[in-house]
C-alpha cells in the first residue's frame, strides 16, 4: 500500500469519526466539527492545539453574540482566561488553548492565521478585532517584548477596523506606537474613511498606556452620528495614560462615565474634532494634559454633571475654545492655560453654579465667554494677556461675578458686559481701547472697586442698559473719556480719576457722589436731556470744569470746581461750592510754557536784528528850562 492511500484512508477515519461524534450529541452537521486552519502557525509550548476540535455550541453562540456587539468584523479574536477564539464572519472557526497569564503580541501570532497578523522587526500589522474578557491582559510592548510599533489595519466600513476592546478585562501599552494602516496604500488610514480603527477600554475594563504614540484612529462624524472616539473610556471604565501622545485621531481622547481614570503629562494633539472630551466622567485626575491644534476645542466638558474638577490643562492652537464646558452644574475649573485658540480660552454654555479659578488666557479673541442662559458664574483669578477681549458676557448670562482679576491689553474691551446680575470686584483692567464696556441691555451691573489703567476709555456704557453703578471706581491715564455712560439712573460713587481728556462724560440721568477727578481738560461733560446730581465731587481741570450743554439740567452740590472756566452753561448751585481758577501747580503748568516760548521768540527776534545790522537810536535833546531866555 502505498503512503498515498494510507493517508487519505487515515484522513477519512478521522473525518467519519469526528462526523460520529457530533451526530452523536446531536449537532448540525457543518458547525460541531471545526478544522483547523491549514495557513495557522504551529502553536507553541504555551499554547496547545487538538488536530481536530468538537465547538461547543454555547462557546460558537458566545463568539456569535461578541461578534454582533462589536459591529460584525469579519475578523475577531477574543482572549479568554484559558484559550484564545478565534471569529472568521460571525463564526468560531478555531480555539487555541494557552496557559492563562498575560497574552502577549508574540501569542496572537501563534494563534492566529498568517495573513491576521505579521510581526517583522518591531513592527507588528494585526489585521482583526481584538476583544477581552473578564481577568484577561494583553500586554504589548515593556521589557522583554520585541514589539515597538502596532499597526491595526482599517478600511472603508466598520466591519474592516482591527480595533481594540478591553472587554472586562485589561490593555496594557508600554513604549510602543499604535496607529492604523490601509493596506491599500501602506500608509495611516484617512480621518474620512469610516473604518478607522480604534481602542476601547469598555465597561468594567482597564486600558494603561506609558510612553506610547496613538495616532490615526477613530471614527469621522456624518450627520447626528458623532463617530468615535481614537481612544474612549465607556462606562465603569478605568485606567490611566502616562506621558502619552493622542495624535490625528477624530476625537483624541474621550472619557464617558469612566471611573477613576488618570491622565498625567497627555498631550492630544491635531485631533480632527475635540481633543478631550469630558461626559459624565468620576474621579478623573489630570496633570499636565496639553491640547494642541485640535480641529474644534481643546478640551470638551459635555453630557452627566459630575463633580470632577477640570483643572491641570494648557491649550493652544485650537480652531474653536481651549476649554468649553457645556449644559454643566456645579463644575469646577482650576489651574487652565490658554493661549491662541481661535475661538477663545473658555466657553460656559447652558451652565450653572460653575466657579472658575486660576485660569489663564493668552492672545485669545475672548479670554471667558459666557452664553445661552449660563446662571450662578463665579469668576475668581481670571487672567488674560492680549487678544481682542478679556471677558464677555453674553446678554442671556444671569448672575455673573469676576473678582479678583485681570484683564490686560486687551486691543478691544477688556471686559464687555451683558446679561443681568453682573459684579466686577476688584478687577484689574489695562490698556485697553475700552478697559469696560456695558453693552446694550444689560441691566444691574456693579462695578466695585474696579480699577483701570491705560487705553483709549475707562468705562463707557450703552444706552438701553438700566442699573448700572460704579463704586470705588479708579481710571488713570486714559486717552478720552475716564466714563462715559449713557445709562439712565446710573450711579457713580468713589469716583478717582487722574489722567483723561475727560472726567466724565454724561448722557443720561446720573448721580454722582464723593469723587475726584483730576489730571484732565474737562472735568464733566454733561449733554443729558434728563437731570444729573453731582455732590461732593472735586474737579481740578485744566480748561473746563463742569461743561453742559443746552437743555441738560445739572445741579452742583457741596462741591469743588478749580478750571480756567469752572461752569459753562446752565449749572444749578446748591450748598457751599468752591468755583475758581485751578490750583497753582495747573497754572504753574500752563504758565511756565508761556514765559519760556516768549523769552524764545525775543531770543530769535534779538539774533535777526543782529544780522541784519544795528539800528542807530534817535537821540532826544534835553528840554529846556522854564523861565530861561
Amino acid at each position: 500500500m502505498s503512503t498515498a492511500s494510507t493517508s487519505r484512508r487515515w484522513v477519512g477515519r478521522i473525518v467519519a469519526t469526528g462526523a460520529a461524534a457530533a451526530i452523536g450529541v446531536g449537532l448540525a452537521p457543518g458547525t460541531a466539527l471545526a478544522v483547523p486552519d491549514a495557513a495557522a502557525a504551529p502553536a507553541a509550548a504555551s499554547a496547545t492545539q487538538a488536530p481536530t476540535q468538537v465547538v461547543d455550541p454555547d462557546r460558537s453562540a458566545s463568539a456569535r453574540r461578541t461578534w454582533e456587539g462589536r459591529g460584525r468584523p469579519h475578523h475577531m479574536t477574543i482572549v479568554r482566561p484559558d484559550r484564545i477564539d478565534v471569529v472568521s464572519e460571525g463564526r468560531l472557526t478555531r480555539t487555541v488553548w494557552h496557559g492563562g497569564g498575560p497574552v502577549t503580541i508574540d501569542d496572537l501570532e501563534r494563534a492566529l492565521p498568517d495573513s491576521w497578523l505579521t510581526v517583522t522587526d518591531g513592527t507588528a500589522v494585526l489585521d482583526a478585532a481584538v476583544v477581552l474578557v473578564r481577568t484577561t491582559d494583553l500586554q504589548v510592548g515593556g521589557p522583554g517584548d520585541g514589539v515597538r510599533t502596532l499597526q491595526l489595519v482599517g478600511g472603508a466600513t466598520p466591519q474592516e477596523a482591527a480595533s481594540l476592546h478591553t472587554g472586562g478585562g485589561e490593555i496594557t501599552f508600554t513604549g510602543v506606537t499604535v496607529t492604523s494602516l490601509d493596506p491599500a496604500t501602506g500608509q495611516p488610514v484617512p480621518a474620512t474613511a469610516g473604518g478607522r480603527p480604534l481602542i476601547v477600554a469598555s465597561s468594567g475594563g482597564h486600558l494603561e498606556a506609558t510612553d506610547t504614540t496613538i495616532s490615526d484612529l477613530g471614527t469621522p462624524r456624518v450627520g447626528t452620528d458623532s463617530g468615535d472616539a481614537g481612544v474612549e473610556f465607556h462606562t465603569g471604565a478605568t485606567g490611566s495614560l502616562t506621558r502619552t501622545t493622542l495624535l490625528r485621531n477624530s476625537v483624541g481622547l474621550q472619557l464617558a462615565r469612566s471611573e477613576d481614570v488618570a491622565l498625567q503629562d497627555v498631550t492630544i494633539q491635531e485631533s480632527v474634532d475635540d481633543g478631550l472630551v469630558l461626559a459624565g466622567d468620576t474621579g478623573t485626575t489630570m496633570s499636565g494634559v496639553r491640547a494642541i491644534g485640535n480641529g474644534d476645542n481643546g478640551v470638551l466638558v459635555t453630557g452627566d454633571s459630575t463633580d470632577r474638577p477640570v483643572s491641570g490643562i494648557a491649550t493652544s492652537g485650537n480652531a474653536a475654545f481651549g476649554v468649553a464646558v457645556v449644559g454643566q452644574t456645579g463644575t469646577r475649573v482650576s489651574g487652565v492655560t490658554t493661549e491662541s485658540d481661535e475661538g477663545g480660552g473658555l466657553r460656559l454654555s447652558r451652565s450653572s453654579d460653575v466657579t472658575v479659578t486660576d485660569f489663564h488666557a493668552t492672545e485669545q479673541r475672548m479670554g471667558v465667554f459666557t452664553h445661552v442662559g449660563s446662571t450662578g458664574i463665579v469668576l475668581d483669578g481670571i487672567h488674560t494677556t492680549g487678544g481682542s477681549r478679556g471677558l464677555v458676557v453674553e446678554k442671556s448670562t444671569t448672575g455673573l461675578e469676576a473678582r479678583n482679576s485681570t484683564f490686560a491689553s486687551a486691543r478691544v474691551d477688556g471686559a464687555a458686559l451683558g446679561g443681568k446680575d453682573v459684579t466686577l470686584r476688584n478687577v484689574q483692567v489695562s490698556d485697553a481701547r475700552s478697559g469696560v464696556r456695558v453693552e446694550r441691555g444689560a441691566s444691574d451691573v456693579e462695578l466695585a472697586d474696579l480699577t483701570v489703567t491705560g487705553g483709549r476709555d475707562g468705562v463707557v456704557t450703552a444706552p438701553a442698559t438700566t442699573g448700572v453703578v460704579m463704586s470705588g471706581l479708579t481710571v488713570t491715564g486714559v486717552e478720552s473719556d475716564a466714563v462715559r455712560t449713557f445709562s439712565p439712573d446710573g450711579r457713580i460713587t468713589g469716583l478717582q480719576v487722574d489722567g483723561a481728556s475727560t472726567g466724565i462724560d454724561v448722557a443720561a440721568a446720573t448721580t454722582i457722589t464723593n469723587s475726584e477727578i483730576s489730571g484732565i481738560e474737562e472735568g464733566i461733560h454733561s449733554r443729558s436731556p434728563e437731570p444729573v446730581y453731582a455732590e461732593q465731587v472735586t474737579v481740578d481741570a485744566v480748561q473746563l470744569g463742569v461743561n453742559t450743554a443746552p437743555g441738560s439740567p445739572f445741579l452742583l452740590v457741596d462741591s469743588r470746581v478749580h478750571a480756567l472756566e469752572s461752569v459753562r452753561g446752565e449749572v444749578d448751585i446748591q450748598g457751599v461750592n468752591d468755583l475758581s481758577l485751578p490750583p497753582l501747580n495747573l497754572l504753574s503748568a500752563v504758565g511756565v510754557p508761556l514765559i519760556l516760548l516768549a523769552v524764545v521768540l525775543e531770543e530769535i527776534h534779538s539774533a535777526r536784528q543782529r544780522r541784519a545790522g544795528a539800528i542807530p537810536r534817535k537821540r532826544w535833546r534835553p528840554g529846556m528850562p522854564m523861565g530861561a531866555t
